[in-house]
């Protein structure tokens, strides 16, 4: 008898609130990057909702262990704060 072919798990996750399904059990942060329709870009960093503790900075090269409810956020990778104004 042959046995089906098991079906590839599939993990539901969030970046910047919007749902995606993906079915790797590790990716990059690279390719987290590449999951949403227009691609995160450079200049935005990318981290890990981590209840409890300090948010996780995702990097290029990071290996993550995705599961489902995964929640990750971008946010300027360099914030300028502008200058200051005078207001006398």
């Amino acid at each position: 008898m042959d046995k089906a072919e098991p079906r590839p798990k599939v993990f539901h996750i969030q970046i910047d609130r919007a749902h995606y399904d993906v079915s790797l059990p590790k990716m990059t942060g690279a390719q987290l990057r590449q999951i949403p329709p227009t691609p995160i870009p450079a200049e935005r960093d990318l981290f890990e909702v981590v209840p409890g503790h300090p948010d996780r900075k995702i990097e290029m090269d990071d290996i993550v262990e995705i599961r489902n409810g995964l929640r990750f956020f971008t946010a300027p990778g360099t914030i300028n704060p502008g200058r200051s104004v005078d207001c006398t």
